[in-house]
Formats: structure tokens, sequence, C-alpha cells
């Protein structure tokens, strides 16, 4: 469960291109963490093969290359907080890179251990593997078509003479006595087991980012509708809200027909014309507030207006909380020079689902406490009420995609689970603590810095 709560909750709401860029950072990692157990295989095997089985008589240019896997490891390792803060394109370059680095040492490994007659030559195919998941099915076919001519010119230039050859008396292959034919077969033995593996390999990862790409869009349908059907609640009470400001333009209209009849002053009419002007803005506001938390908005982190944050999600829920007959308080103690990043239609979706499920759990007459504060280098939004609570064998679950106690008519259950996903996204965390009969608190904890002077 808490695998679909991180997809729900973050990765339905990411833009492919930022998942795609984190995705490669986790790969490169992990390769890099690969290549040190294969740097550890290649000394061992060294170590076993000349003083176990004797089989190399010197093992030294392989403990170099040992070495040498373990030193671009390393630097490797040492860029990589670097590399982690670059865009898409340099990440997928440094990968080519660390595959073209990785078939040279290869090859290298080989020529000092049988040259292709090596059962180890069959690795190569991990390379093209690896570009297969990372990258793509292009970049598959360019690694294989150059570890190709690898193995071929590594054949030739042995056979041939070019390059001593260090054969593994193993019983295996002579590459001095092989056939022309022979070693054409071996070549054509790897290419055809190279292009069968990357053709099974690319059509396995086009089915899965088929379904991926359906799971992540059929996400984000969900992270609408939850969105859409908080507006829905929000809608109900518009026309309640805008009702008395209708109702005065209504009669100012027909107080300005019977004194523009009774020929009255320019200044009394334009009185009346600003009594109407002021309602009309304020039906504006309403709706123009519904309409741009109703939008889709990019994700982008901009220095937040938390006061205006916070008058935005109070301006939004009042008809609802009114109809429901609770109170909604509203403070702020934070600073005016602390700045706090983030998207405000984003964070707005998250406080008015919790604001929401607040005045949900309240009774008649009772009061729900929105407040801002600072803690050390962290600003709080905490919504607070004192409703029935949440038990305690619950209260783990709460950010669990589709878990609700309420009603089904009521909620989806998902609007807990993409409010952690986006405060995740904010590099925050959402905080709740809960006692039955006493009411439930929502922290959503985001770090802050002091604004630049």
């Amino acid at each position: 469960m808490n695998d679909v709560r991180e997809f729900v909750g973050g990765a339905l709401l990411r833009p492919e291109d930022v998942q795609e860029q984190d995705a490669l950072r986790s790969q490169i990692a992990w390769f890099n963490r690969l290549r040190l157990v294969v740097a550890a295989g290649v000394i061992w095997l060294c170590v076993l093969e000349t003083h176990v089985f004797n089989l190399i008589a010197d093992p030294w240019p392989l403990y170099s290359l040992g070495a040498a896997i373990v030193l671009v490891v390393g630097i490797y390792i040492l860029a990589f907080r670097r590399l982690a803060r670059s865009d898409l394109r340099t990440l997928r370059r440094h990968v080519y890179l660390q595959i073209a680095v990785d078939l040279a040492i290869l090859t290298a490994l080989l020529h000092y251990s049988g040259g292709i007659t090596n059962p180890l030559v069959l690795f190569y195919l991990f390379h093209a593997f690896i570009a297969a998941l990372v990258l793509s099915v292009e970049a598959a076919v360019a690694v294989a078509f150059a570890s190709l001519l690898l193995l071929v010119g590594l054949g030739f230039a042995e056979r041939e003479g070019w390059l001593e050859h260090h054969p593994l008396p193993v019983g295996m292959f002579d590459l001095r006595t092989i056939a022309p034919v022979g070693l054409w077969l071996l070549v054509f033995a790897y290419a055809s087991t190279l292009a069968f593996s990357i053709y099974f390999v690319a059509t396995v990862l086009a089915r899965l980012k088929r379904q991926e790409r359906e799971l992540l869009r059929l996400g984000r349908h969900l992270a609408l509708s939850e969105k859409l059907a908080s507006v829905g609640t929000l809608a109900a009470g518009v026309s309640h809200e805008i009702n008395n400001p209708i109702g005065v333009i209504r009669n100012k209209v027909q107080i300005l027909r019977y004194r523009v009849q009774d020929g009255d002053a320019p200044d009394k009419l334009l009185a009346e014309l600003d009594v109407v002007d002021k309602h009309t803005r304020r039906i504006a506001q309403i709706t123009d507030g519904l309409l741009q938390f109703s939008r889709e908005r990019p994700f982008e982190l901009r220095p937040l207006d938390l006061a205006n944050l916070l008058r935005e999600a109070e301006d939004l829920v009042r008809v609802p909380f009114r109809t429901a007959d609770v109170s909604l308080q509203v403070s702020s103690s934070v600073p005016s020079d602390v700045v706090v990043h983030g998207s405000p239609n984003h964070l707005l979706q998250v406080l008015i689902n919790i604001l929401l499920n607040a005045k949900d759990a309240s009774e008649p007459g009772s009061v729900v406490e929105l407040s801002s504060t600072l803690a050390g280098h962290e600003v709080v939004l905490e919504v607070r009420d004192h409703g029935q609570g949440i038990p305690a064998e619950l209260l783990e679950k709460v950010f669990d995609p589709f878990f609700t106690t309420k009603d089904v008519d009521k909620g989806t259950g998902l609007g807990l689970a993409i409010s952690h996903g986006i405060v995740e996204r904010h590099h925050g965390r959402i905080d709740v603590d809960s006692e039955e009969g006493r009411g439930t608190s929502f922290r959503i904890v985001l770090p802050a810095t002091p604004a630049s002077p």
C-alpha cells in the first residue's frame, strides 16, 4: 500500500521529464555500486585463475584493470553530486560516456584473458541491456554495434598477430588455429544472440512503458477528479455567497431607474453606481477564486505570499463552513522576511482538502483553526479541529489512497494521499496528531529561508 501511496501521491503529479530525470539518477547511482562489485569480481577471478587453477601466467595487467575500475567508479561517485543537479540531456551523455569506458575496460580485460574465446565475452550483452533500459532501443543498437566492432577487431587483431594473444588453457578454442569460417561463425553466434536479446528487451520495455503511461494518465485523472470534487463542494455554496450582492445590485438598478426618471443629480446616480460596482467586484472575486483553484496549473516553486494563501483558502471555504455552522479562525505569526518557495495553486489544494475534512469532522458550533508559525528553519501551516478525532489504529492509514471513513458519496479517499505527494514535492512533510474525542491536527511543514536583504 505504501508503494501505491507513493505512486498516487507523487508520481502522477510529476512531469514526465522530471520522473525520467529522477529515474536516471537512481539508475546511475545503482550502476556505480554495481561496478564496485564487478571490480571485486575481476580481482577475485584473477586470484582464482592465477593461484588456484594456474590459467594465467601474468595476472598483473588484470589486477591493474581491476584497480582502474575502482578508480573510475570513485571518480563517478565523487562527480555524482554535481551530476545529480544536471538536466536530462547531460545525464544521458554521462551514461553514454560510462558505457564507452566500460566497453573499453572490458575489451582490455578480454585481451589479457583469452580474447574472444573467453566465455565472459557475453558480458558485452549487459551494456546493450543497460542502454535499452536507461536510454532507448536506438542507443542499445548503437552499443551493440560498437561492442560487435570491438569483438571483431579484437579477434582479428589477435589472430593476425597485431596484438599478442593470451590463450586460456581450458581446451575450448585456439584462436591461432581456428579456421576463418569458425571465427565468423563465432561472431555470427554472438551477433545473433545480441540481436535477439535486444529485440526481446525492447519488446518488454515498450509494453511496460505503455502500461506506465496509461497508469500515469489514469493517476492524473484521479488527482484531477479529487480536485474537482473539492471544487464541486465549494461551488455548491457559491450561489448562496453571490445571492446577496446580486440582490443588492438588482435593488440598486431599480433605484437608478427611479432616480433617472425623477431627474436626480449625477452625484446621486454615481453613488448608486459605486455600490453596484463594489458588489460586482465581490462577485468577480468569488468566481475568479474558484476558477483559479479549479484550473490545473504547472508545478512551479516560487516565493509564496503566505498571508494571501491563507486568505484565499479562507475565502474559498467560507460558505461550506457557514452552511455547516462551523467557525474558521485564521492567524499568522510568520515574519515578513521569511521566504517559503512553493506552488500556490497546489498548496491551496492541500489546504482546501484538509480544511474541508476538518469541517466534516466538526460538530455544529465548533471552531477550526488555521495558523502559520515559524519553527526554526521551517514554516508550519496547521489545521486544527475539535471534532471526534481519528482512532489510533486508523491514524497510520490516513494517507493511504482510497482509505476513507466517510460514506461512499462523501469522499474518494484520495485527497490526503494526493496532498501528501504535493507536500513531498515541496521538500516538506505532513504530520498528523489526533486524540479521540478531542480533535485532530494536521501540520504542513515547509522549509523556509530568510529573505535576501
